[in-house]
This record gives C-alpha cells, structure tokens and sequence, in this order.
C-alpha cells in the first residue's frame, strides 16, 4: 500500500527579512521553499505564510515493498533562528472508488491524493465540494511525476484543473494516464477575484511599505472528494440509438400519416377534371356579375364562374383577357383596382396575379439566402470552436468552456459528446420537413400539369420555397447549436445566437425580417357566404396588444439593459412570433373558419411541448454570465440514461416544438383548398 508522507514546517522566529529555506531531498525529486513562504496575487500583492506544508511526490516504483528515504536540509542567514519541522503520514493517500473523504487546506498547506484506476474501469469523475464558496480554490489532476505542482502560482503549469467555489468535477480516462493512475490536487488560491468574489482591502500598519508582505491569518477551506466510475461505452451506443430512435419514430408517424390521409380523402389536387383560369376578383365584395353555368369541380365549396369584375370606382388600367370553355370563347374585361381607392375589404385574388413560374423563381431566393447566411455563420463558428476545444485539450484549462461538468461525457477530442449529439434532432427534423414540403410539391406540380381547378384557382397560393427556407433554417440551427456546445462561452454563444436570431426571422416569415420587395403570401379568410367578416375593431385590439407587448419589452431593455442583448433579441423575435400565430388563428376563428384535425392536433401538441421544453431550458445548468467557478454552482448529474442532464432533454423537446410549429404553418390553411381565392378574404 502506497503511503503518502507530509512535511510541515512552523518559524516561530519573526525575522521576515531572514527567511529559512527548506529543501527535502529524495531519490527522484527535491522540493524546497522559504518560510515566511511568499505567493503573489492580484497586481502582484505580496502574502506571507507562516505556517507551511507540503506531501512529499511518490515516484513510480517496480518493486513490492520499497522503502525510500529522505533528507531535510535547512539554511538560513538568521544568527538566531527557531523552528518546528513535523514529519507525519497522510490518511486516505490513496482514494478509493465511491468513498468520500474530508479534508482541509490553505494556500500554504496544499493537499494532493492518488487515485489508482481498477481493472474494470475506464474512466471515472472526480467530484469535490465544499459547504462555503470562498476562498477560492483550484482542483487539479495531473500525471504521476514529480515534482508535483501544488502552489497557487504553478498549479496551472500541468495537467487539467478548474477553479472551485462550491462544486468541482472533471472526468478522467484511463488512456490519458500511462501508469493507470493519477493525483488529485487541492490549492486555496490567494485571492477570491477569479471565483467571483472581492478583493479585500488589507490596511497598511504605521511606517509599513506598500511592497510589504500581507498576513491572511487563518484562510483555511474544508473540502470533500469522491471519486466514481463514469459511464461505459455501452452507454454511448446505447443513448446514440435512443436519439436516433425518438427522431427516425417521426419519419415513420409522418409515413402513417400520409398514409392514412390518402386513404381516407383523395388528394386534393387529383382526381378532378381540368379547369381553365378566370378571372381574379378586386376590391369591393368580390361577387360575380355575369357567371357562366357550368359543371362544378368535386368537392370546391364555391362555383367557378367565369367573371367580369369591376372596381367601385375608377380604374388605372385595362387588359382583355379570353377564357375557352370547351369549343365556346368568351371574352372579358379586368378592371384593375384603383390602388388609391380605400376599400374594406380585399380578396387573396387582387394579390395573387403573378405567373406561378415568375413566382416559383421567387421564392427560390429564400432557400439560398437562409443556405449563404448558414455558410457565413458555420464556417467561422466550426473554426472558432475547434480552436477552443484545441486550446482546452492542451493547456488542460477547463475555465475556458462552460460545460454541465457532473454530465459532460467525452468522446475523443469533444469534451461533452452529449450536449452536441442532443441536437440531432434539429438536423433531422428538419431534414423531414424538407421531405414533407417536397412531397406536396411533387403533388401540386402533377396536378398543375393535369390543369386542376383547385390547384390553379383554389386555396392559398403554394410558396414552397419558403418553406425549404424554414425546413433548412431549422437543420442550421441544430448545426449551430452543437457547435456552441462544443465549447460554450461568452464568445461562441455571441456568434451563434445572432444566427438563431435571424433563423428567428425566418420563421416568422420575411415580412417581418425587411427581406427584398417579393409578392406575399396572403394570409386571408374564408368565410361563409352568409357570415359576416370580423369588425376591423378585432384587428385593432390584437394590433394594439401587440404594440403594448412590444413597447414593454423595449422599455425593458432599456431600463434593465440586460448583458446578455443576443438572448434578449431573441426573446422579442419569439414573443412577435407567439403574437403573430395568436393573431393568425383568432382572425381564422373569428372569420368562421375551421381547423383541420392535423393542424389542431398539432397546435395542441406543440403547446404541450413547448411548456415542457422551456421548463427544462430555464433550469439554467451553466452560465457564461458569472465566472467559470460559481458557473459549476449551477452544475446538476445526468437525468435521463445516465447519458443526459435538463439542458440536452430542452434540445430535444426544442427540436419537437419548432417542427411541430412548422407543421402549423404548413398546414393550418388546408381548410381553404377547394375554396375560390376570389371567395377568401385578407385580413
């Protein structure tokens, strides 16, 4: 058994300008120090120690039972010089697994253990805590060598080590050690500052120079330390196929679904006869003035007639338009609507006049902006990232990136494997998304080139280009946020949040975002013929909620200025997002329209989501906001396979919730399908 031998040293002598040095002699190392021991902290202030001790390094040895011996030299230049020199043994040198063990420390007198790995395991988790945050203190784990770096101002020249005020952990692998083994090293650092806490003003004695030395008295830290097996690899596979099951489960929901809907409705664009254009309503009610009998389309809720419309008033622009129904022509005027005029009400067909392949082209540059702005932002990010993880593996620093540390599971280069994988669920729902939206376009396509009515003259215009926008908006944002968690900080979140911002923006739609002049999607009402459209005082109210919600956020920001401005946009683009979708289905309820099943059972469902991810999201495990040490305060064990704390369970919920929210713009207007756009109306 492996004994840990300790030196401590007392001068009772109070000759400060007469130190006595200490040297300790041993087969493979020499330690040596000065009493009064002298560490400089903060803008190079001076504290002097009295007191001093020191565990003497254990060289590897290849024998059974070795005994090892050492000396003690002392010299001072003191004429007349006392001291105490004690020489005793350390109780629980070597940790053993699972067992806690209590013990104190000074910035003179530091503490470091063995740990031995058992044969069975491959990695453990050191944890240390304390009942009191200060002072501060560094945890280290170094290799087996000597000397062992165990003072406040070289306990950063080795190994891998984290302040402490409360909580500490690191994980530890078996292959990073040589020898199977490892110390655990405990410093009190000299001033509080780099945990968060004051810097003490210590007065100067009468006569005293401001170079002299500062007597800290009895600044002493109880601590406990523990060490246990970490996780197997059996985990890591096992938590890799149960993300993998939750997402790909959705691919094969979306299947049934689909399924199921084209069993129990034919497809709404097939199975019709072809129907040639008519003419677009305009301001005013949008009737019919001379329509033409014919045979109405299966399942639209309206007839097709064809029209000659006519402003209220007077016209700016005149074009002739020619309808062919069967082997008759029938001619017609449009008169386009006075821009100028005021009218109560508008129809989806005054806004809807551009060629659907003009359109189509359109609505392309959504998708490439969103892919450009995802490029810009994941290049420098990845870079930056790798840059981070690169600097934390090889100064050992682990102050550098904020991690749940009681759940950060290591995975070659990456720090906290776990944290990166919980978003894949952004990448593949969004994947799915883009699938959904290609398999609608594939159908309104054919039925385009069959001529369908309700495809060219029912429903709200199709614009899937914005949709593939949203679809790879929500894959970015999962790229962008694993890479964030490869080293959270200040800096990434910074980067990657003003991304998350503009994806905001995306989801939202362009309306809200400043985008280029484009022709927009109108968001309108169906309602029954007999049924009266909403008063406008409906609009007015939910307009001026959303006005008093947004100038309180804004007097908000600037009343508690908050630090962290990125999250506090973001904050402004959901609540508008929330606003928008509130004031989407009460104007579709309030103009008696109706909600399909899927769009309902989404709404709910995303809802349901939504409270539960943002319960988990404010559990707040990390913060850059406070230094890296009361940051560990905050640190919480996995909670889900051992493999998962509170913040991966917000990404995958998160991911649910954004997917499912898109469902509902998708397909929250499926209603109107087989309604005439000269029949819905804007509001």
């Amino acid at each position: 058994q492996t004994e840990g031998v300790r030196v401590s040293v007392n001068v009772l002598s109070d000759h400060k300008d007469r130190p006595v040095l200490f040297v300790v002699r041993q087969k493979e190392a020499v330690v040596s120090f000065q009493v009064p021991l002298i560490l400089r902290g903060l803008y190079q202030r001076k504290y002097a120690y009295q007191e001093v001790s020191r565990t003497l390094c254990q060289p590897q040895t290849k024998a059974e039972v070795e005994t090892q011996h050492f000396y003690v030299d002392v010299s001072t230049l003191s004429l007349n010089t006392s001291y105490q020199l004690r020489v005793t043994r350390v109780e629980n040198f070597v940790l053993r697994t699972n067992e806690r063990f209590s013990f104190n420390a000074t910035a003179a007198q530091p503490q470091y253990f063995k740990y031995e790995f058992p044969e069975e395991v491959d990695s453990v988790i050191v944890k240390v805590t304390s009942a009191m945050a200060f002072p501060c203190s560094v945890i280290s784990i170094q290799d087996i060598l000597c000397p062992v770096y165990d003072l406040d101002n070289n306990v950063a020249f080795i190994g891998m080590y984290q302040t402490m005020t409360k909580k500490a952990a690191i994980t530890v692998q078996k292959k990073d050690f040589p020898s199977h083994s490892f110390y655990v090293v405990v410093v009190v650092k000299t001033e509080d500052e780099v945990c968060g806490g004051p810097l003490p003003y210590y007065p100067l004695s009468k006569g005293a120079s401001p170079d002299e030395p500062v007597d800290q008295h009895n600044r002493q830290k109880t601590l406990e330390v523990m060490v246990s097996p970490a996780i197997t690899s059996e985990a890591y596979v096992r938590s890799v196929l149960f993300c993998l099951g939750i997402f790909l489960s959705f691919y094969v929901l979306t299947l049934l679904i689909a399924c199921w809907e084209s069993c129990r409705i034919p497809d709404s664009f097939l199975n019709h006869g072809p129907y040639d254009s008519y003419g677009y309503g305009s301001f005013g009610e949008c009737h019919a003035l001379s329509p033409v009998p014919h045979a109405l389309p299966m399942g639209c809720a309206h007839p097709l007639p064809v029209l000659v419309l006519a402003g209220n008033g007077s016209s700016s622009s005149t074009e002739g338009i020619t309808d062919s129904l069967g082997s008759a022509e029938v001619s017609y005027n449009y008169v386009a609507p006075d821009p100028l005029s005021f009218q109560q009400y508008l129809c989806v067909a005054d806004l809807a006049r551009k060629d659907k392949r003009v359109l189509r082209k359109k609505y392309q540059i959504y998708f490439w902006n969103i892919a450009t702005i995802a490029v810009f932002y994941a290049l420098p990010v990845v870079q930056l990232v790798i840059t981070y993880q690169t600097v934390v593996n090889v100064t050992g620093n682990q102050d550098i990136c904020y991690y749940n540390f009681l759940c950060a599971h290591p995975l070659g280069n990456l720090s906290a494997f776990n944290n990166i994988l919980s978003n894949l669920g952004y990448v593949l729902l969004g994947l799915l998304f883009r699938l959904i939206i290609l398999q609608r376009e594939i159908n309104y396509n054919r039925a385009l080139l069959r001529n369908d009515a309700h495809a060219l003259e029912c429903g709200i215009p199709k614009h899937f280009g914005l949709f593939y926008a949203m679809g790879t908006a929500l894959m970015m944002e999962g790229l962008l946020s694993a890479c964030y968690h490869v080293c959270p900080n200040y800096t990434n979140f910074q980067f990657v949040q003003r991304a998350h911002v503009r994806g905001e923006c995306w989801h939202q739609g362009p309306r809200f975002c400043g985008d280029p002049p484009w022709q927009p999607p109108p968001r309108a009402a169906a309602p029954h013929p007999s049924q009266p459209l909403p008063p406008l005082q409906d609009r007015m109210v939910l307009l001026v909620m959303g006005n008093i919600i947004n100038w309180s956020l804004a007097a908000y920001g600037l009343i508690v200025r908050p630090n962290d401005f990125a999250s506090y946009l973001l904050a402004i683009g959901i609540c508008n997002l929330l606003l928008y979708f509130a004031f989407y289905i009460i104007m579709k309820l309030r103009s008696g329209e109706r909600i399909k099943l899927i769009p309902l059972l989404c709404i709910i469902s995303t809802s349901v989501v939504w409270g539960f991810a943002l319960f988990f999201f404010f559990q707040g495990l990390s913060t850059w906001q406070k230094t890296p040490a009361e940051s560990r305060e905050h640190n919480r064990d996995c909670i889900l396979l051992d493999f998962f704390d509170d913040h991966d369970i917000w990404h995958f919920l998160s991911s649910i919730a954004m997917f499912g929210s898109f469902l509902v713009l998708l397909t929250l207007d499926d209603d109107l399908d087989c309604v005439q756009r000269d029949k819905i109306y804007v509001f």
